[in-house]
C-alpha cells in the first residue's frame, strides 16, 4: 500500500528553524550527550564505517545513552500501523548534515545542492551561525539556489545523515512518526537529531531496540523493504536472529515483506545502498561484479538479485566500478532520487561502466535527468551521494 504523507506541517516547523531575512538561523536543542567520536568538521572525517574507537567502546559494554531512557532510549512500535515511504516519491526537502569532513567536501556537497535547490528545499544543518554564514556565501559563489537552501543551527558529528537522520513513518491517515534507531556508539549527537527534530516539531519519535543505519534500509513505499544480513551480526548484543530483525522491521517500519541480501565481503559498512538502489515498487537495481573484478562478490550480488527477484522484484543490473581489492568500494547504486532527478554517483578512477550504468539508470528512471556527480574522493571514507543525505517523502 502507498502511503500519501503530507509534510506541510514538518515544513512549517522546519522553516521556523532556517535563515530569517536578516540572515540569522535558529538551533535544534541538543541532547544530553556531546559526540565523544566528534571530529573538526574542517579537516577531519569520520568514516561512514565505526572507528576503531568506537567499535571499542562498543565491546566494553559502557553505553552513556542508557542513563538518559528518555532521549535515547528504546520504546514500543507506533500503536498506528506506519510505514517508509519509498525515496523514489516525491519529496519537499532533504537533509545534509554539516559534520566533521565537511569543509573538506565543499565542492561535492555544493554540486549535490546545486542539482537539487531547484527540485526541493535542501536543508543543511551546521554547527553554528558562523558556519551558516560562510557557507551561505560559499554556496552562492557555487551558483546555488540560495532561495531553496535553509539551514539549521545542531552540531552533528559526521556528513552520513542517511544512516543517522530521522526515516519517516506514516500511518494511512498521514499521521508521522520519526523513526530512530541506535546509532553508532560515540556519535551521540548524530543519534539524538531525529529525536531533536521530532521534539521541535511535536511529532512522536519512535525508538526500536536495534543498532541500525539508514544506509542498510530502503523500502519500495508498499510494504517490500530491503537490507543485508549484516543487521544480524551488527546486533549481536541482542542475539538477534534474521526473523528478529524482520520482525522490527514490520513493526516500526511496515516492512510485510523484508529481503536480507548479502552484505559485500570486506566492505566495512554493510549497507545495502552499497550495492542495491530501490527505484520504484518491486522495482530494484543491484550491482555487478566481473568474476575478474571480484569473484567472491560477483557470487554475493548474484545471491542478492535472485532473492529479490525470488521475491517478486523485477530486478535490472548495473555493472559495479573496482573495488581495488575491497580496499575502496564505488558504487553506482549509491544514488539519490530527488523529483525530477537522479543524482548518480561516478568515478573517474574508473569509467569503464559509466555509460553502461547510466543507461540502466535511465531505464528504470525514463521521466528523469541523471545528473552524475564526481564522487571519487568521498568514496574514500565509505558513502557517497545516497549516504549523506536523507530525505523526506509525500
Amino acid at each position: 500500500m502507498r502511503f500519501s504523507i503530507s509534510f506541510s506541517i514538518l515544513l512549517a516547523a522546519l522553516g521556523a528553524f532556517g535563515c530569517t531575512a536578516d540572515g540569522a538561523s535558529k538551533s535544534l536543542e541538543g541532547g544530553p550527550l556531546s559526540g565523544r567520536a566528534r571530529g573538526d568538521a574542517k579537516t577531519d572525517v569520520l568514516p561512514a564505517t565505526p572507528t576503531g574507537a568506537e567499535q571499542q567502546g562498543k565491546a566494553d559494554g559502557n553505553d552513556p545513552r542508557d542513563q538518559y531512557p528518555g532521549s535515547y532510549g528504546f520504546t514500543n512500535p507506533p500503536s498506528v500501523k506506519s510505514a517508509v515511504a519509498g525515496e523514489f516519491e516525491p519529496i519537499n526537502t532533504f537533509f545534509i548534515g554539516w559534520g566533521s569532513g565537511a569543509w573538506e567536501n565543499e565542492q561535492f556537497f555544493a554540486e549535490i545542492i546545486r542539482a537539487s535547490a531547484d527540485e526541493v528545499t535542501v536543508t543543511i544543518v551546521v554547527p553554528d551561525q558562523q558556519s551558516a554564514n560562510a557557507l551561505d556565501s560559499d554556496l552562492a559563489g557555487f551558483g546555488v539556489n540560495m532561495a531553496n537552501v535553509q539551514m539549521v543551527l545542531y552540531g552533528v558529528d559526521t556528513i552520513w545523515m542517511r544512516d543517522y537522520g530521522p526515516l519517516a513513518a506514516a500511518s494511512s491517515s498521514g499521521a508521522l512518526t520519526l523513526v530512530d534507531p541506535r546509532y553508532y556508539w560515540g556519535r551521540w549527537m548524530d543519534d539524538y537529531f531525529p529525536t531533536a527534530l521530532a521534539n521541535a516539531d511535536g511529532l512522536p519519535a519512535s525508538r526500536p531496540p536495534i543498532e541500525m543505519e539508514g544506509g542498510n534500509f530502503q523500502s519500495d513505499g508498499q510494504g517490500r523493504c530491503v537490507a543485508t544480513d549484516a543487521h544480524v551480526e551488527r546486533n549481536y548484543a541482542f542475539g538477534y536472529t534474521a526473523a528478529d530483525i524482520k520482525n522490527l522491521f514490520a513493526a516500526y517500519y511496515g516492512c510485510q515483506q523484508t529481503t536480507l541480501v548479502p552484505a559485500l565481503s570486506g566492505e566495512g559498512t554493510g549497507h545495502v545502498d552499497m550495492s542495491v538502489h530501490v527505484t520504484g515498487p518491486g522495482e530494484v537495481i543491484v550491482g555487478q561484479y566481473t568474476t575478474a573484478d571480484d569473484s567472491v562478490n560477483a557470487k554475493r550480488l548474484d545471491q542478492a538479485a535472485q532473492m529479490l527477484a525470488n521475491d517478486g522484484f523485477l530486478v535490472r543490473r548495473v555493472p559495479m566500478p573496482k573495488n581495488d581489492r575491497r580496499s575502496v568500494f564505488r558504487s553506482y547504486t549509491n544514488a539519490l532520487a530527488v523529483n525530477g532527478k537522479v543524482l548518480v554517483p561516478v568515478y573517474d578512477e574508473d569509467q569503464r561502466y559509466e555509460q553502461e550504468a547510466l543507461a540502466v539508470f535511465k531505464e528504470a528512471y525514463p521521466n528523469r535527468q541523471l545528473v552524475p556527480i564526481a564522487s571519487d574522493a568521498i568514496i574514500q571514507w565509505a558513502g557517497a551521494i545516497h549516504c549523506v543525505t536523507m530525505t523526506y517523502n509525500q
